[in-house]
């Protein structure tokens, strides 16, 4: 018997009618970009995540992107992220011009080893992404403390744990 990784289709099943009655929505107003369903998807988004603010963007890699540049981040600079991590958020370190480095996880928990992540530190690093994997955190307060105290910029990458919770707060 084969026992998929992921169901899609049974996860698609269960909300066919409120995914095809908003897409219907769309092709209806004819707005494909922004629009008010982006907007309600802001704004309903950002409740689930209880911040005040949510954009939306055409994909996760476009999002790590768009941090990393509001931040600062380009050429001459190191990002070090989970070695275990989708292509996505490697690539987004990569387009903003910065030089990804891996870094082994937890083996406990498969999210990025906060450990390795100081021992990973250079003069040339800016940032440190995160990535929240299969619905669990990464420990948060060591990557933080850690991002303290060698002047860090963190932006966490929820793309495979959205809703999830670290402590009191979704990630």
């Amino acid at each position: 018997m084969n026992i998929p990784l992921v169901d899609l289709k049974r996860q698609y099943a269960s909300i066919k009618n409120e995914v095809s009655e908003r897409i219907s929505l769309s092709l209806e107003s004819a707005q494909y970009i922004l629009g008010e369903e982006v907007k309600s998807f802001e704004e309903e988004f950002a409740s689930y995540c209880d911040t005040r603010y949510a954009v939306g963007v055409g994909s996760g890699t476009a999002a790590l992107h768009l941090g990393l540049l509001a931040l600062g981040i380009g050429p001459g600079d190191e990002v070090i992220t989970a070695a275990n991590t989708f292509i996505a958020t490697v690539l987004a370190i990569s387009y903003s011009g910065a030089k990804p480095v891996l870094v082994d996880i937890d083996p406990e928990t498969h999210n990025i080893n906060p450990g390795l992540i100081k021992k990973a530190v250079t003069k040339k690093t800016r940032a440190v992404i995160p990535v929240h994997l299969y619905g669990q955190p990464a420990d948060m307060d060591s990557i933080i403390e850690i991002s303290k105290e060698f002047d860090l910029k963190v932006i966490e990458d929820a793309c495979q744990a959205h809703g999830s919770r670290y402590k009191d707060r979704r990630i």
